[in-house]
């Protein structure tokens, strides 16, 4: 019995200073997740020693698995279709660029380190984009424009997709113990074609069901087939994953898709106009229902990051070096992005080469990694949270500097300024 009221004590205490950190960083710009990766470090092994990664080894991989599934299908309610097809071409040539640049940059330092090309390579991927439980909760702290705002949104919810798709496909390819263009590729068709098949029609299914039979939102229904529709994408060799990328997509535009449906149905052009337009669709999903998901993120984003906290150890040494060093490159190589963005603001575009933490996604992968059996994956996983917290500190340092800019009011024109009455 106290061991359960213990636990039950600490889970309590780890949400109020959750929710803590998240108001700290509403008011100076924080990140919350510097906080919580802090408090797991101080609670672990390493400072007070009340908890180790031992004591919740069992739960890790149900926890982990559950948490990047809802973390990506969460994270498609950032995605609207209009913005999406507005910016996709712009962002999807930012996120592969700089998707390819630290992907290369990292997998180059791990090669001379002495490990092999598919283990580096898959270093390289599972930290070659930007988290977006950094980027988003960043850009809502911040004055830019929709278009910047769509722009790194849209980079970070597209490199979640990259991180997972491309490392789960290197760890296919060790598993197997093969490396060939047909194995990459149908590795890489089942992983779209059948999770993106899968999400899009579960996505129409509930659409209709909501519609149809309900006629109200059903919270945990909803989640409770998020589960069941991860789990048939897995059984069909597809990533659950992506989805439930897919289906939070479907939910979350469900109002444009309904409407284009209805204005394809009509027979009447004016109608037909304004519904292709997307303005007479339903949607399924309410505010206060997205809130709800919203929350539920929060809760796991802050026990994860807690957990990320408890598995770091100081005592490798290697790993530390290996893993200062690449966040010291990512925060350079950042730069690179330049190329890209010489049509922008001077100020925009210092602060798209000042958000490029690693996060959630990472940190999850790993853990599959490490549940794969993947060689030196524990070694991985000791990098890649140095990575995380490094570039969290870097990226925000950037961050701080470029909103202190942003928020200076722009000095007047001549022609602005009051004329003088003397």
């Amino acid at each position: 019995m106290v061991e359960v009221i213990s636990v039950l004590l600490g889970i309590g205490l780890i949400l109020f200073f959750g929710a803590f950190a998240e108001f700290i960083f509403k008011k100076i710009s924080i990140p919350d997740v510097l906080f919580l990766i802090t408090l797991g470090f101080v609670i672990g092994p390493n400072v007070l020693g009340y908890i180790g990664p031992g004591s919740i080894a069992r739960l890790a991989p149900i926890f982990t698995t559950f948490t990047l599934l809802f973390l990506l299908f969460d994270g498609a309610f950032n995605i609207h279709l209009s913005s999406l097809i507005r910016e996709f071409s712009s962002s999807l040539i930012l996120t592969l660029f700089n998707f390819i640049i630290s992907s290369v940059v990292i997998s180059g330092i791990m090669m001379a380190m002495g490990y092999s090309f598919l283990v580096s390579l898959l270093v390289g991927f599972i930290l070659g984009g930007t988290s977006s439980s950094f980027v988003i909760p960043i850009l809502k702290q911040i004055n830019i424009s929709e278009k910047i705002y769509s722009l790194l949104t849209l980079e970070s919810a597209l490199t979640d997709v990259f991180c997972i798709v491309f490392s789960l496909t290197v760890i296919e390819i060790i598993r197997l113990g093969g490396f060939g263009f047909q194995s990459i590729f149908s590795q890489l068709a089942s992983l779209f074609a059948v999770a993106g098949l899968i999400g899009l029609l579960a996505g129409v299914v509930w659409i209709i069901l909501v519609t149809k039979v309900f006629k109200e939102p059903h919270y945990m229904l909803t989640i409770a087939y998020l589960l069941l529709v991860y789990v048939l994408t897995e059984f069909l060799h597809g990533n659950g994953a992506i989805a439930a990328l897919f289906f939070g997509l479907m939910l979350n535009n469900s109002k444009t898709l309904t409407s284009i449906l209805n204005g394809l149905k009509s027979y009447k052009i004016k109608e037909r106009r304004k519904a292709l337009k997307g303005k007479q669709g339903v949607s399924i999903i309410t505010p206060s229902e997205a809130f709800f998901y919203h929350q539920i993120s929060f809760f796991l984003k802050t026990f994860f990051f807690v957990y990320v906290g408890i598995l770091i150890d100081l005592s490798d040494i290697k790993a530390l070096m290996i893993g200062g060093v690449i966040s010291l490159v990512l925060l350079l190589s950042r730069n690179s992005s330049r190329l890209l963005t010489r049509r922008m603001e001077p100020l925009h575009r210092n602060l798209i080469d000042a958000v490029f933490a690693r996060g959630l996604a990472a940190a999850a992968i790993t853990q599959l990694a490490i549940q794969a059996a993947v060689p030196h994956a524990d070694f991985i996983a000791k990098v890649t949270y140095v990575v995380i917290t490094g570039t969290i500190i870097l990226s925000s340092i950037r961050v701080f500097f470029v909103k202190r800019k942003l928020q200076k009011p722009k000095p007047l024109k001549l022609t602005d300024k009051k004329k003088s009455t003397y």
